[in-house]
């Protein structure tokens, strides 16, 4: 059953504007076990059914990295088990897995809630080997036949928002660096947190290594956040690195 059907079928239970609820976001961090966690971020307070939600993780086949299975915690599989749908599959450069979840059950009746504006994990994949691992609506997942765009419904009716943050890289383990929006239209921001003075060397390059922007801060600390316009560049991929005290992470910023 599609999805588009799926909403329709859901949405019989409640009646047409019962749901002002705002959309949800997605983004992908590394913690310090080796997972990725998948992690969502209401526009609004929520705590009803979240019919379904449906989102895909790519990884590069060069990294030889595979994905293990994926856990949730009582609760949160309680109120929307979410796995993978269908095996690992191969498109061009990359591997694929798309993750489905569906449930009928309320978040309160499982002890939970959303709230506007903070991270809640949902799921958690444990990753063998170093890579790159994204979560992404590109071309593949955009087919029909895969149905593997980012995609949540909440009480039946399509709440999808972004991706915020599409990278959780396997140098950057502290899930500071936050790229909102990503995918974006040239505009977004960015920003991370120094605890400690920080000399710090920020640049924004494209695929041909050409630097867009750089920045060298010394001593630097407590929250920096950059606004950035890329519009009069052309679009396509970016890659945000900083480097803090000789420590380098990459983080890829889209722009369509």
């Amino acid at each position: 059953m599609n999805r588009t059907i799926l909403t329709l079928a859901l949405g019989l239970a409640w009646p047409l504007g019962i749901f002002a609820q705002s959309a949800v976001d997605i983004g992908v961090y590394n913690n310090e076990e080796g997972q990725v966690e998948v992690r969502v971020r209401p526009q609004e307070n929520f705590n009803g059914i979240v019919s379904s939600m449906v989102f895909t993780l790519r990884w590069d086949k060069s990294s030889g990295a595979t994905l293990g299975e994926s856990v949730q915690t009582e609760e949160m599989s309680n109120a929307i088990s979410i796995n993978p749908s269908g095996p690992v599959r191969e498109n061009g450069d990359h591997f694929y897995q798309v993750f489905a979840g569906f449930s009928f059950s309320p978040l309160t009746e499982n002890n939970l809630s959303w709230t506007a504006g903070e991270e809640t994990t949902v799921l958690k994949v444990p990753v063998s080997g170093k890579a790159e691992v994204e979560v992404v609506n590109d071309a593949w997942t955009a087919e029909l036949a895969n149905n593997g765009d980012f995609y949540v419904s909440l009480g039946g009716d399509d709440r999808t928002g972004i991706i915020y943050k599409s990278l959780a890289n396997a140098s950057d383990t502290d899930g500071t660096v936050v790229i909102q929006p990503n995918p974006n239209n040239g505009l977004f921001s960015f920003q991370f947190t120094t605890t400690a003075p920080t000399d710090l060397q920020i640049e924004i390059v494209n695929t041909l290594g050409q630097v867009t922007f750089t920045e060298r801060l010394n001593a630097f600390e407590g929250m920096y956040r950059k606004e950035m316009d890329l519009t009069t560049q052309s679009n396509g991929i970016y890659y945000l690195k900083v480097k803090r005290n000789g420590e380098q992470s990459v983080h890829k910023v889209v722009y369509r």
